[in-house]
């Protein structure tokens, strides 16, 4: 499974999640989340159907946040799930596609490592974008993580142009960001600049 640079969509920066997904995509992105906290589960079938169809065109992976039953509805690529949500082997038995989740340690991704296809690993820096978002674990941490580990593992948290390369030198298979492009005046440059980076190191 190739990841890269995994981009989280946000409606926290006055852009719609359709918007800010194809100027994504239009670069190359090519690994997507659908991630909300705020609409009502109509509302977000509705923008999940849109990303879907959007995913579509560019032959991208869609994975939805939380959401098993939505991912489900829109037949999505993926779901990802946080330590508190359904426990995955359950996930793995009614959903047959890509599952994730999110650590914070290496207690965490060896736990889940067996049921599930890729981790994520973070807050890598402190960030803004996740309310009660936990402590940094750094790079040291991350580098923990991915070591202890044999599947994927994607960064998250505060990552950016001046700090990804330091991330993907920690053995990483992918890096996933939010405000570094949903928050810029221009998302689509964002997205191809740390696009350009992460080919760098990831590409064959």
């Amino acid at each position: 499974m190739k990841i890269g640079l995994y981009f989280i969509t946000s409606s926290e920066f006055s852009r719609t999640h359709e918007e800010l997904a194809e100027a994504v995509l239009r670069v190359g992105v090519r690994f997507i989340q659908f991630r909300e906290k705020n609409m009502s589960a109509r509302q977000m079938f509705s923008v999940a159907k849109n990303l879907r169809k959007l995913t579509w065109e560019y032959s991208a992976t869609l994975i939805v946040n939380d959401r098993v039953d939505l991912a489900l509805a829109v037949e999505a690529d993926g779901v990802h799930l946080g330590q508190d949500d359904l426990p995955f082997e359950v996930v793995k038995d009614i959903f047959d596609g890509i599952v994730g989740v999110s650590t914070h340690s290496v207690d965490e991704a060896k736990k889940a490592e067996r049921y599930i296809d890729y981790i994520s690993a973070g807050p890598v820096f402190r960030t803004t974008t996740k309310k009660n978002a936990k402590e940094p674990i750094g790079l040291e941490g991350l580098r923990r993580i991915v070591s202890s580990v044999k599947k994927p593992v994607v960064a998250i948290g505060g990552i950016n142009k001046f700090n990804i390369e330091d991330v993907l030198k920690t053995g990483v298979k992918g890096v996933a960001v939010i405000s570094a492009i949903a928050n810029s005046q221009n998302p689509e440059k964002s997205a191809k600049e740390l696009l350009e980076i992460v080919k760098r190191y990831l590409d064959d």
